[in-house]
């Protein structure tokens, strides 16, 4: 990481106060006391009209030329890293950052040794979400696109036509395996204690009726579940209990289903087929309870 240029200036007067044939070219003359110059004398002294003013910016000069450098290498570093991290074949991480690149419409054309487009069409990208992983000696491509900020399946259509990409995108001997299908769905059993003096008998705020914070923090869950990661109960657990007058909340249970499938239990996590998930409301059980709270006063 680059220094600040006052700092490789400050580096530069600590090694020339160490050059004994140097010590006569002092920053202030009269004061004796003072022998090591620093960034900050110099901004205070920069009308200064003694011989070792013109040294001192020569320094500065310098060090502002070794700061250019320094950060032009930076960039350059963090340029090649980047092109590294999503430009390197045979990782997960390519194979899902490629699946961004798919345009919708597009013919793939020969060039350059490589299948590419003609031309960048942002929004041609359908595929908005990806994940890959390995499974049973494949990758294994979760993807999904949004439609109004909802998540959920390519169509048809474009899904025949990302898997066409792929057969021309992929690595030569690369088995790849693509799901793109509507949320897995998630129903809870659980019992929350609330605090009548922040939620309502029908679970919205007293201050704004229009805001019901354990609904708006399940949703929230889903929404933020990373795509293509695990879902566990203890994360969903801790965010009902961060939701406004929540007191305490215990989940008994919860199931999983893909799309069309059947619940099944979920003890402590489980991973999403569809690489992401949606509350049924309507079979989920939700208990509320008033919190009691006694005080006595002596």
């Amino acid at each position: 990481m680059a220094q600040s240029i006052a700092d490789i200036y400050n580096a530069l007067c600590t090694s020339k106060a160490s050059m004994q044939e140097l010590q006569e070219w002092v920053v202030d003359p009269n004061n004796p006391n003072f022998t090591l110059d620093n960034a900050e004398t110099l901004l205070q002294s920069l009308t200064s009209n003694s011989k070792v003013s013109i040294w001192r910016l020569w320094l500065w000069v310098f060090a502002a030329a070794s700061w250019i450098i320094q950060t032009l290498f930076d960039t350059h570093k963090s340029e090649i890293n980047t092109i590294l991290a999503a430009d390197r074949p045979h990782t997960l991480g390519w194979y899902a950052e490629q699946s961004k690149l798919f345009q919708y419409g597009y013919k793939m054309i020969w060039q350059n040794g490589i299948f590419s487009y003609s031309m960048i069409d942002p929004s041609a990208q359908v595929v908005k979400y990806a994940a890959a992983s390995e499974s049973n000696g494949q990758v294994l491509l979760k993807v999904a696109t949004s439609v109004n900020g909802v998540v959920g399946p390519l169509p048809s259509v474009q899904l025949a036509a990302f898997i066409l990409f792929w057969s021309k995108w992929k690595d030569a001997g690369v088995k790849i395996s693509i799901v793109s299908q509507p949320a897995d769905i998630v129903k809870i059993t659980m019992t929350i204690i609330r605090d009548r003096l922040v939620l309502a008998a029908n679970n919205s705020l007293l201050t704004d009726s229009s805001v019901f914070p354990v609904n708006d923090a399940i949703n929230a869950f889903g929404a933020n579940l990373q795509f293509g990661g695990i879902f566990r109960i203890s994360k969903l657990l801790d965010a009902i209990q961060a939701a406004p007058g929540v007191v305490d909340v215990k989940i008994y249970s919860a199931q999983i289903k893909t799309y069309n499938g059947s619940y099944v239990p979920v003890d402590l996590y489980a991973i999403p087929v569809s690489g992401y998930i949606s509350l049924d409301w309507v079979a989920s059980s939700i208990t509320y309870i008033d919190a009691v709270n006694v005080q006595v006063q002596s």
